[in-house]
């Protein structure tokens, strides 16, 4: 069932600066590690977790000004997310997930949308289903929307569910496009945690239902390309940017949402050396004398070291990604120059190259921790499965490569919408 919101976050007022947010993040690590266990047989984190969050502002890095948001940069996101990673990547996952899309409200929806969803709980949690599911049907003043949506990652702790569908016109082609209801309107169905698959079980991952159709009025939809932004008058911008004046709220997500998993992977990295080295100061190494503990085996301080150099690559690649994006917005709130596809790509390319040394670390601590790694009681085996999930998911695969090399040539890139902005 989903979370309950309990009316506006008591983290208002003057907005924290990004050392105070990093550091609260930082400070919850403990008690992230503490209910992982938990969040995995729930199938997301814990509400008391999620209150703590709330509390710490968390979900308010990319709420407008106007609604007592701090609009946070990038780079303060995916840092306070890498250290809620460090906790637990599967909270993290769920966390990242239901905390982001609200930046997507706040830069292509209008003034009275944003109002009518964010002021009745002061804040927007909303998973972002992309790949498009269900139907529209076209009604007087928006849609009536039906069907089923998988891996609506965050759903469980959010307010909202926004995903893409597709409405088939009679006389001519479908056209795709975004909507957001509350989520009250939809059916959350029990097909994630508690063993129901791999790993991120603690991801909220569930299936979304909406049996009986749903009305979303006109305003509340997007027809944009949120991946590219090919679609943008870039002169005009959107309608976030001139609501609040802010660059931030452009609508071009596909490379931040990439980065996104490079904050989940290299937490993970993190966790699993923070893990490893744990272990090493109480366990006995394998194939050594009686009493000679894992710390003092040269084979395991090579694989500590290596595993910690990867997880501190995979946190500086991140850092350096975040750093970008939020340098392109910058730009083109002084210019109004388009950001392209070429750009966009490699943000995502830096994203996925910091979730696979992530990943890397992960196994190279859970391949030297010994026989006790293997036990359902130890973080290693559940940071492994969340690797192995991500390995799975289409942000990791190979085509990135291909995309990257085509936008080094200047050839046309292998997805997404045409090149060219339009004029």
């Amino acid at each position: 069932m989903p979370v309950e919101a309990s009316g506006t976050s008591t983290a208002t007022g003057t907005a924290p600066d990004a050392e105070t947010l990093i550091a609260r993040a930082e400070a919850l690590i403990p008690a992230i590690r503490a209910q992982a266990a938990e969040a995995e047989r729930l199938g997301h984190f814990t509400d008391e977790l999620l209150q703590r969050f709330r509390d710490a502002g968390f979900y308010r890095m990319f709420l407008p000004r106007m609604f007592g948001g701090y609009e946070s940069t990038h780079e303060t996101f995916l840092e306070v997310a890498y250290r809620v990673a460090c906790g637990d990547p599967g909270t993290a996952w769920c966390y990242t997930l239901s905390a982001s899309h609200v930046a997507i409200v706040a830069s292509m929806l209008g003034e009275q949308a944003q109002r009518e969803l964010i002021e009745p709980h002061g804040e927007l949690r909303s998973p972002h289903r992309a790949p498009p599911g269900g139907k529209a049907e076209k009604v007087e003043g928006g849609y009536r929307i039906s069907g089923k949506w998988r891996f609506s990652s965050g759903v469980p702790v959010s307010t909202h569910f926004m995903a893409n569908t597709i409405w088939a016109p009679e006389d001519g082609e479908p056209v795709e496009f975004s909507f957001i209801t509350p989520v009250e309107n939809v059916t959350i169905l029990d097909d994630w945690g508690g063993g129901k698959g791999i790993g991120v079980q603690a991801s909220g991952s569930n299936t979304v239902e909406i049996s009986d159709p749903v009305f979303v009025p006109e305003h509340h939809v997007i027809y944009d390309d949120l991946l590219f932004g090919q679609d943008r008058d870039w002169a005009e911008g959107t309608p976030g940017t001139r609501l609040h004046g802010n660059g931030h709220y452009l609508g071009v997500y596909g490379g931040f949402y990439h980065l996104c998993f490079a904050a989940i992977f290299a937490g993970a990295a993190q966790a699993a050396v923070d893990e490893l080295r744990e272990l090493g100061k109480r366990t006995p190494a394998l194939f050594s004398p009686p009493g000679v503990l894992m710390r003092d085996d040269g084979d395991v301080q090579r694989a500590l070291g290596r595993a910690a150099a990867k997880a501190d690559a995979a946190h500086a690649i991140m850092s350096a990604g975040a750093r970008a994006s939020d340098a392109l917005l910058d730009r083109w709130a002084r210019t109004h120059e388009p950001i392209t596809k070429a750009e966009t790509m490699r943000l995502w390319a830096l994203g996925r190259q910091a979730a696979l040394l992530g990943c890397e670390a992960v196994q190279i601590a859970f391949q030297s921790a010994g026989p006790s790694a293997v036990s359902s009681s130890s973080p290693l085996q559940r940071i492994v499965r969340d690797c192995e999930v991500y390995l799975g998911h289409a942000s990791s695969q190979p085509i990135i490569d291909m995309a990257r090399g085509q936008a080094e040539f200047g050839v046309p890139i292998a997805f997404g919408p045409p090149d060219e902005p339009k004029p």
